[in-house]
């Protein structure tokens, strides 16, 4: 069985599996990226994004093609 990793993405939440970038597990929930997706290696920047881990105060900044989802 394959590891999964429970995210919440616009406020709702989803199970996706673990390994996955934050770019990727929006394509796995279902989302169509047409704009801030750039390169999808890191060298562009388009996808520059703001998350937060749950219990930590502190706002992350990060590249959404780069940055593996965490629980």
């Amino acid at each position: 069985m394959e590891n999964t990793v429970h995210v919440f993405i616009f406020g709702k939440r989803y199970e996706v599996p673990a390994g996955l970038t934050i770019m990727g597990a929006m394509e796995h929930a279902g989302y169509s990226l047409v704009r801030g997706c750039g390169c999808r290696n890191g060298f562009c920047g388009a996808c520059a994004t703001i998350y937060r881990i749950a219990g930590d105060r502190e706002l992350k900044v990060a590249l959404a093609c780069q940055t593996t989802v965490e629980e």
